[in-house]
C-alpha cells in the first residue's frame, strides 16, 4: 500500500541541506546549487501565487515581454527575450490570442510573420499580475541589503557571459 505524501506548505518547511554553512568546502560547488535550488523555489512559488489570480508564470514572461516591448513584437523575439525557442512558446501564444490577451495580425515586411500586440484584456492581466510579482519579489530579497544586491550584479552577469559569450543586448 502506497503511503500517502503530506502536503507541502508554499512557504515554510526545511530548506535542503546545500544551505548549510558547511555543506561543501567548495564555494563554487555550493553557489551554484544554491542559485538552482534559489531560482527553482522562486519560480515555484511565483507561478503559485499567479495561479490564485487565475495566471500563470509563462502566462506573466510572455505578457511582461510583450508589454516592455512597447510595439508590436514576433513571437521569435519574445521567445528569445524570455530565453526560450520559438516553438516552446506556439501553444501558450494561441492560448493567450484565444483567451484575448493577445493579438496577432500578419507583418507587412514579413508574410511569414505575425505581430503580437497587448489587448486591452491582456494590459489588464499584467496590471494585475505585477502586483503579485512585485510582492514575491519583495519577499525574495526581503532582508538583504540594497549594497549586497548590486555587489551581486557584477557577478552574474560574468556568469551570464560564461555561459552565452559576449555582452548583453539593452
Amino acid at each position: 500500500m502506497a503511503r500517502e505524501k503530506s502536503p507541502r506548505s508554499a512557504r515554510g518547511g526545511v530548506p535542503p541541506r546545500i544551505f548549510l554553512d558547511r555543506y561543501s568546502a567548495q564555494p563554487a560547488v555550493a553557489a551554484t546549487r544554491r542559485i538552482m535550488l534559489v531560482g527553482r523555489r522562486y519560480r515555484r512559488l511565483l507561478d503559485q501565487a499567479l495561479r490564485e489570480i487565475g495566471h500563470s508564470q509563462i502566462r506573466w514572461e510572455i505578457l511582461h515581454t510583450i508589454w516592455t516591448a512597447r510595439e508590436d513584437c514576433t513571437l521569435m523575439e519574445v521567445a528569445a527575450h524570455i530565453g526560450l525557442e520559438g516553438p516552446s512558446i506556439v501553444a501558450a501564444m494561441a492560448k493567450l490570442e484565444t483567451g484575448g490577451f493577445i493579438e496577432r495580425r500578419e507583418d507587412g515586411s514579413d508574410r511569414r510573420s505575425r505581430l503580437i500586440r497587448l489587448t486591452a484584456t491582456g494590459h489588464e492581466a499584467v496590471r494585475a499580475m505585477s502586483a503579485v510579482v512585485d510582492e514575491q519579489r519583495d519577499l525574495l530579497w526581503a532582508g538583504i541589503p540594497v549594497a549586497d544586491i548590486e555587489a551581486m550584479l557584477p557577478v552574474l552577469t560574468q556568469m551570464r557571459r560564461n555561459l552565452w559569450g559576449g555582452e548583453p543586448e539593452g
